[in-house]
């Protein structure tokens, strides 16, 4: 019987077009398949990270040819517009997970054979299905992409101040953190911040500061968009309690106000300014105890500073809240709706996503899994475990265009510190502005 239904699988898989080095046998002997060559399109990772697991697909598949290209980052979406404008569209490229909106009309879902939705659910968090999954208007569940791993945002720290301070735990909320903050703080005589207990509460210098500011909207309650997903409402006052007790808070506001108290002179957790140097060179220099980052960064940290002392933690959460909530950033793996080999493509990036080649990957890549099932298996990598425990807690939000509303967030923090507006007016100035965006993705 077993045999049966093996015969049974790979002969659906020939119809489907999945095994392309199977063609059978002519009178002479096996049909040699025909050559099939796809262009992989990717940003940040150089072909060294892919190369073992493209060199074993080429042994498995000698007929199939993958060329990786890195595209700078800063260009990659006006190349990938350029090219399926003309034509030449790569068939497979990644779409950073808030990007679906924008892209999906570019691409062609996975097969069911590929990824059924019982075992997208099963291997992936919660925040991928939000992401890469849509349901089409007779009800059917399409998968759009495939991550390999997932980024969230985490504490970062220098185990040298903590060692002197005999301290021996990281915070573990942002309460916490406000009285670690002002420890590590340190100023000379003229008044000026000397070392910075933690990085936080200004635009320009600090890495990914709109990110951060999210996270703490989110932690707070925030909805960052209305149920249809048309508006950004992260500027919504939100009810608390129960009957008399009922009260109206907002926080948006409260997350914003939060994460500037750390630039606000006239406050005891005053720690960074605008005059600091970008938090990620502060932190590498010793300049900042503590930073908020993803995970990308510990080999950045360790190859501009291989003898930096620090440690990850996951990130703060707030102290009243019930359940951690985390902010993911990452990107899936997906196929052009122009590729003349969709499930040629797709079978690669199935390929690229099983367990055993997902551990090569990450080990080369440094990152934090996006599987569910290897989350055990990168706890022994001590830079890394908290990362991956936190994808299961992962959220992230309908942003429509992520790199316009990126901007507008940045804004949102600049106005308030340079005193152009009040929080409340900065945020529902931002939300208006993101609104703005989603509902043109909409039209």
């Amino acid at each position: 019987m077993a045999i049966v239904l093996l015969l049974g699988g790979v002969v659906f898989l020939m119809m489907q077009g999945l095994l392309p080095g199977l063609k059978g046998k002519g009178p002479e002997g096996p049909i040699a398949p025909d050559p099939i060559t796809l262009e992989f399109w990717n940003v940040f990772e150089g072909e060294d990270v892919y190369s073992e697991l493209l060199g074993e697909y080429k042994e498995l598949y000698p007929h199939i040819t993958i060329n990786y290209t890195k595209v700078n980052y800063v260009e990659y979406r006006e190349k990938l517009r350029d090219a399926f404008a003309n034509g030449s569209s790569p068939d497979i490229f990644v779409i950073h997970n808030t990007w679906l909106p924008l892209e999906q009309k570019r691409i062609s879902p996975a097969p069911i054979s590929i990824s059924s939705v019982a075992q997208f659910e099963t291997i992936y968090p919660p925040v991928v299905k939000l992401d890469f999954m849509r349901e089409t208007e007779e009800g059917e569940k399409l998968v759009y992409a495939l991550p390999i791993a997932i980024e969230t945002l985490g504490l970062f720290y220098n185990k040298d101040y903590f060692e002197t301070a005999n301290i021996t735990t990281p915070p573990r909320t942002w309460e916490e953190l406000l009285d670690y903050a002002k420890l590590f703080t340190q100023f000379d005589d003229a008044g000026k911040i000397g070392i910075s207990g933690i990085a936080l509460g200004t635009a320009d210098n600090i890495n990914r500061s709109e990110d951060i500011v999210t996270l703490l909207m989110m932690q707070g309650g925030a909805r960052m968009n209305n149920e249809l997903l048309s508006e950004a409402t992260f500027d919504d006052e939100v009810w608390v309690g129960e009957g008399e007790s009922q009260k109206r808070f907002s926080p948006g506001r409260d997350g914003l106000e939060f994460y500037l108290a750390f630039s606000d002179k006239t406050r005891d957790v005053y720690s960074w300014d605008r005059d600091m140097p970008y938090s990620i060179d502060a932190f590498v220099e010793g300049k900042a105890a503590m930073m908020v980052n993803y995970p990308h960064h510990i080999p950045v940290i360790m190859g501009k500073a291989p003898h930096l002392n620090f440690a990850t933690a996951p990130a703060p959460q707030l102290l009243s809240r019930t359940e951690d909530i985390n902010f993911a950033s990452y990107w899936g793996l997906t196929v052009s709706k122009n590729s003349q080999n969709t499930n040629t493509a797709w079978q690669f990036i199935d390929f690229l996503s099983q367990p055993e080649n997902v551990k090569i990957y990450l080990g080369k890549a440094n990152l934090p899994t996006a599987r569910r099932d290897l989350i055990l298996w990168q706890q022994q990598d001590d830079k890394l475990r908290h990362f991956a425990n936190q994808i299961v807690s992962a959220r992230s939000w309908y942003m429509g265009d992520s790199l316009a509303v990126d901007a507008i967030l940045r804004d949102m923090i600049k106005s308030v510190l340079v005193g152009e507006r009040t929080a409340q007016e900065a945020l529902e100035d931002a939300a208006a502005r993101a609104t703005v965006i989603i509902q043109k993705i909409i039209e």
